[in-house]
């Protein structure tokens, strides 16, 4: 397709999930059924959560899901992109060097690479286990300009005004949010505000923006422990994973506890699209934060420095990275 003759109308889809910690075989294996239901119905791009294939927690169980750029999960996503003839997007745990990253890759219809883009920056405790990158947050493509926001990066102005004024004609969200509890310091009014964000941000921000939005969450619990000797957290992933069309209308919507797939045809009008966001007003916020929201700044700025003194965090992504990869050999020998 011609970079300059994009589509007005794009068909979408959504994938909502429960992963397994350190379980990648599964968790890709379960994800691909609802990949091969979207290609079915017709969907040209497929959004999964964020960090599907090896899962999610907050300790140093972590690392052990990492892997290379070009390592299973990339792979896995060229093939079945190339198979089905879609652009498919996820995010993943990624070593490289002596660092770890929360990298969101795009693959496209040829099998190809379409973006890479680092989270920037990790959320509170995320930042014991892996840096902040410094990708750019859009890209071309012959579908349009594509914007990602990996998860809390959604809730930063910032990033909201870098994507606006990039123009972009889509904007996907890949998440792993949680669900929120009235348990100290969580008033029951914060837990309402902030579990509607979640749940009604799709359509929000495509309206606020003028541009289509597509959001993957998980489903299922985290049981984890904390660094820093904060207490252990049970969370619960709502899902809600959902497809706004650029004008806000919310094309469909998972709701809690559902694995499953939505798909929904957009329009990416660029008439649409606003001239200006609403005005800045919640300092580095899209909204307005409750009295705690401090500690969560406070915990990514511990996590920044405990990160950059862990030798042990250094030592295993160096044997993630060094480690070569039996699936790139195979293929590197079968083509002679």
């Amino acid at each position: 397709m011609n970079m300059h003759m994009k589509p007005k109308t794009l068909i979408v889809a959504t994938v909502q999930v429960a992963c397994q910690l350190g379980n990648r075989n599964s968790n890709l294996a379960n994800a691909e059924q609802y990949i091969l239901q979207a290609g079915q119905k017709g969907a040209k791009l497929v959004l999964l959560p964020e960090m599907m294939p090896g899962g999610y927690t907050l300790n140093e169980s972590i690392w052990e899901t990492a892997e290379p750029f070009d390592g299973p999960s990339t792979q896995w996503m060229r093939e079945l992109s190339k198979r089905c003839a879609i652009y498919l997007g996820t995010s993943f745990l990624e070593a490289d060097g002596e660092d770890f990253y929360n990298t969101f890759v795009l693959t496209g219809p040829e099998g190809e690479v379409v973006a890479r883009v680092r989270k920037s920056p990790p959320a509170s405790f995320e930042a014991y286990f892996f840096a902040g990158g410094s990708d750019c947050h859009w890209f071309d493509t012959p579908i349009g300009r594509i914007g990602v926001g990996i998860c809390f990066e959604n809730a930063l102005y910032e990033r909201y005004a870098e994507l606006h004024q990039a123009g972009i004609d889509l904007y996907l969200r890949p998440f792993s949010g949680a669900s929120f509890e009235a348990k100290f310091p969580v008033r029951q009014l914060d837990a309402d505000v902030l579990n509607s964000a979640l749940r009604d941000g799709t359509a929000e921000t495509a309206k606020l923006m003028g541009i289509p939005v597509v959001m993957a969450n998980k489903v299922g619990r985290l049981i984890t422990t904390l660094p820093a000797g904060f207490p252990p957290q049970d969370i619960e992933f709502p899902g809600f994973s959902a497809i706004a069309d650029s004008d806000g209308t919310l094309l469909g919507q998972l709701g809690p506890g559902a694995q499953g797939v939505v798909v929904g045809t957009i329009h990416l009008k660029p008439e649409r699209k606003k001239a200006e966001l609403v005005p800045r007003v919640f300092g580095r916020w899209t909204a307005k934060m409750p009295w705690w929201g401090f500690i969560w700044v406070l915990t990514q700025k511990m996590g920044e420095r405990a990160y950059a003194k862990s030798a042990l965090r250094k030592s295993k992504a160096l044997a993630v990275t060094e480690t070569p990869n039996p699936s790139l050999q195979r293929t590197a020998s079968g083509s002679r």
